[in-house]
């Protein structure tokens, strides 16, 4: 599941004071709009089915929570600027037993092949999250994308297509998979991330999508969305990362 889109179970969030779970529909709604950015109360209220009083009430208990800010509109001392004050990080989900076995499975099957043995016990470590009855997606993905911001330092090119050859030459040298290179789009064989996982019917390669944004962002100093549209979870031979800009 993606970052933003819509979720009814539990989502959780991590505070300058720890991390506060969220079980209201409305509230995760409000949560997500304002993931997309800073919105005013009526941008927020022409998108939530609810009266004006409600959606202030919301407003008022995530600002409590420290989870959004509530700041003076630039340019309108009547109207309020809201934003938020905290990231995702997890989602309570259904615990997926399947998966999970195969992938210990998988471990079993890789004694004795050190590099085998570290990419499985990298799977169970990661995936065994599901078990359990966490998604962890946000999290990897910020935790990518401070991984992708140190590695920038490493890169040379400012140039997109010349950047994503360097990406590419990184990937193949420290074993994270085998690359092709399109434009503003990435092909990723024998992925490191997922190759070898189940078929779960999604993609899986969250930290991978931090890492390339947060690479990008920093040696081009512009925003991007990294999306993986195509993944060994799916059922694919590889995984495919498309690149949107902001």
């Amino acid at each position: 599941m993606k970052q933003n889109e819509e979720h009814n179970g539990e989502e959780i969030y991590s505070t300058q004071d720890g991390t506060v779970s969220l079980g209201s529909p409305v509230k995760n709604k409000i949560m997500a709009l304002l993931h997309e950015g800073p919105k005013e109360g009526h941008e927020i209220r022409s998108k939530i089915d609810r009266s004006k009083s409600t959606i202030s009430v919301h407003l008022s208990d995530l600002r409590e929570l420290g989870l959004i800010k509530e700041e003076q509109h630039p340019s309108d001392n009547r109207k309020k600027i809201f934003s938020l004050n905290s990231k995702l990080i997890g989602r309570s989900i259904e615990p997926e037993e399947r998966n999970y076995n195969q992938i210990l499975e998988n471990l079993k099957d890789s004694y004795g092949n050190k590099y085998g043995f570290i990419k499985s016990l990298f799977h169970a470590i990661r995936y065994g999250m599901d078990r359990y009855g966490l998604d962890v997606y946000p999290a990897l993905k910020g935790v990518g994308k401070d991984i992708g911001r140190e590695i920038a330092s490493e890169m040379s090119s400012t140039r997109s297509m010349e950047l994503l050859e360097e990406v590419g030459d990184f990937w193949e040298n420290n074993g994270l998979g085998l690359v092709e290179i399109e434009e503003q789009k990435i092909k990723v064989y024998e992925c490191f991330d997922c190759s070898d996982m189940p078929k779960v019917d999604r993609t899986l390669c969250s930290l991978d999508e931090g890492i390339l944004e947060g690479i990008i962002e920093e040696a081009m100093n512009k925003r991007v969305q990294v999306i993986e549209t195509e993944c060994f979870g799916m059922g694919h031979d590889h995984c495919t990362f498309v690149i949107e800009n902001i």
